[in-house]
């Protein structure tokens, strides 16, 4: 019998971007839910409850990542779920870190495949 595969939740308002990570992650065995905003990312959380999700900071429509990570954070059945940031802002990791995420990854500084391996590692 083939394990579950496991739960991506993406929330980032790059269109472009999203698809390379879907696609990547896809092939790696995950199944991914795309969110382009906070709304859209808590929305999903709530339905789908994912095994991990990828959070970038800068997000349209008035909320920002660490607002979406707060509102996580405080959800009994979605508080534990384990929060990559992931953002083009090197200024904000112990923000993220201190909200709860497991780890802080900056996009320009990372391949794909590492951020692949980051996602794997905590997710176990």
């Amino acid at each position: 019998m083939e394990s579950q595969k496991k739960k991506l939740l993406i929330i980032e308002d790059d269109a472009s971007l999203q698809l390379v990570y879907k696609h990547k992650f896809e092939m790696e065995g995950f199944e991914v839910f795309q969110a382009y905003t906070g709304q859209q990312g808590l929305t999903f959380a709530r339905d789908k409850v994912p095994d991990m999700i990828l959070l970038d900071i800068m997000l349209p429509e008035g909320m920002n990542g660490f607002d979406v990570m707060e509102q996580l954070k405080r959800d009994e059945k979605l508080g534990k779920i384990p929060i990559i940031m992931f953002t083009n802002l090197d200024s904000e990791k112990e923000t993220a870190l201190s909200l709860g995420a497991v780890d802080y990854v900056v996009k320009s500084n990372t391949s794909i495949d590492e951020l692949t391996e980051k996602v794997k590692s905590h997710i176990k």
